[in-house]
């Protein structure tokens, strides 16, 4: 049975964990969740054809409700963040045009959608009986971007996301009194599969919006007794920075780590403060297009193999193509990309087979390391970013040739003479949501052109 089923759970046990004090602690037991979940899709009305949702996700029962209940009730799904720029999401609606919207308020819709009796948060639309349909296997939608929100997406099938729940509790060894405090929204790939490996292990959420570096953060952790903590190499930064060993980790057990590549000497310090506590530190690799777990470092052989991503996941298999490419085949392999609307209706167009986009090599014991990217998209705080989608914006908006370029954590931005920087830059925090400090703007009299006229990405400095 799928995780979103609860086979196997009792009914009482407790799903998701709220508040920061004795005063302000709540809980909502499986039964409970499986019950708000289907209350909200029953509010949506009779089900002519398979829908598609759209949850403004925030770290509340009533949003993991919303994901749950669609999946419950075959509908698809395309989990977006609350916080997202209006442009960005009035180009998603437009592009994808779905059935119903749940958020948590202040979201701006087209006249077409009326809110469901009851249910403030939940708004529909009539169907279009025009429309194509959508195919019967997609379940979830998520952005290429990370949080930024492009119309691009990712079709993921409920086979992908629940056989990567599976993987995940196997290697991790999640277990039904485990606790997993919210440190990433879950229309980002990583913290889905938080929330999903721990609904499939019968575990439970510790929801909270507090940052790390909150008080109210550490009370909710200690009040709940957290036993797991996911984080991208930002959240390493800023846990080192608060010095690990001042903090009160008793109920700890494990600390995992993926979005993005995590400095060695950070990996080394969290490797040995985990053997000190008696902690288990796990590096992993993925991607969205994967569901998105793909590899991970067994605790015992991060010390023996610095660098590497380390392993596929059980019912995962790593290959390399002729030019170095790293292959990965596994049923969590998403079905395809979609743009608009017609494309929900393709079927599964990559077979369980995706080129990374990484190049990389892989040792006598499977290990992999990865040596350069093929693709254009970095990660910046843990956020897959396309620096072509920053570029084709920048260039509408300044309307001057622009190239983007850049690594994990740095992006440049080179913009032709008579292109404002100052614009530039309002489009980078405001619509991309990007801090100053993750990019890098630079006027040029020209950007530097290949042969065939073709922007020389090679010539830029990053």
């Amino acid at each position: 049975m799928s995780f979103w089923q609860f086979h196997g759970v009792p009914d009482g046990a407790v799903a998701l964990r709220l508040g920061h004090d004795a005063s302000s602690r709540t809980q909502l037991t499986y039964g409970e969740l499986a019950a708000l979940a289907d209350a909200l899709m029953g509010s949506l009305g009779a089900r002519p054809a398979k829908r598609l949702g759209v949850v403004r996700c925030t770290h509340s029962p009533e949003s993991i409700a919303a994901y749950l209940g669609a999946l419950r009730c075959g509908d698809a799904v395309m989990l977006l963040g609350d916080q997202m720029a209006e442009p960005l999401w009035q180009a998603i609606l437009d592009a994808h045009q779905p059935d119903w919207v749940h958020h948590a308020g202040h979201v701006e819709l087209p006249a077409a959608y009326s809110a469901c009796a009851g249910q403030p948060r939940l708004w529909r639309r009539e169907p279009d009986l025009t429309a194509a349909p959508i195919h019967p296997d997609l379940a979830v939608l998520l952005s290429t971007s990370g949080t930024t929100g492009s119309p691009k997406m990712v079709r993921l099938s409920a086979r992908n996301i629940d056989s990567n729940a599976e993987s995940i509790v196997s290697y991790l060894g999640i277990e039904a009194d485990d606790r997993a405090v919210t440190t990433l929204p879950f229309n980002y790939s990583y913290g889905m599969s938080v929330l999903n490996s721990h609904l499939r292990a019968g575990a439970s959420l510790v929801l909270t919006d507090a940052s790390l570096l909150t008080r109210e953060f550490w009370s909710a952790f200690s009040l709940h007794q957290v036993t797991s903590l996911a984080g991208v190499p930002y959240t390493y930064q800023m846990l080192h920075r608060l010095d690990p060993r001042k903090l009160d980790l008793s109920s700890l057990r494990m600390l995992t780590q993926a979005g993005g590549h995590l400095a060695q000497r950070w990996v080394d310090y969290f490797r040995e403060l985990s053997a000190e506590l008696g902690l288990r530190f796990v590096v992993m690799y993925g991607q969205t297009e994967a569901a998105p777990r793909m590899s991970h470092v067994p605790f015992d052989q991060l010390a023996l193999k610095p660098g590497s991503i380390g392993v596929a996941i059980p019912g995962g298999a790593f290959s390399l193509s002729d030019e170095g490419q790293l292959i990965y085949e596994g049923p969590n392999v998403m079905m395809g990309y979609a743009l608009q609307r017609a494309d929900l209706a393709l079927g599964d167009e990559l077979r369980g087979r995706l080129a990374t986009g990484d190049l990389a090599r892989i040792d006598e014991d499977g290990f992999v390391f990865l040596q350069g990217r093929m693709k254009r998209f970095v990660k910046v705080h843990g956020n897959r970013i396309s620096l072509d989608d920053i570029e084709q914006r920048l260039e509408q908006v300044l309307q001057v040739p622009v190239a983007v370029a850049g690594s994990d954590e740095r992006i440049r931005v080179h913009i032709s003479a008579g292109g404002s920087l100052d614009v530039a830059k309002a489009e980078m925090t405001g619509t991309y949501r990007l801090h100053p400090s993750t990019f890098v703007l630079q006027s040029m009299d020209a950007l530097p052109l290949l042969p065939t006229g073709k922007k020389d990405y090679g010539s830029l400095s990053t």
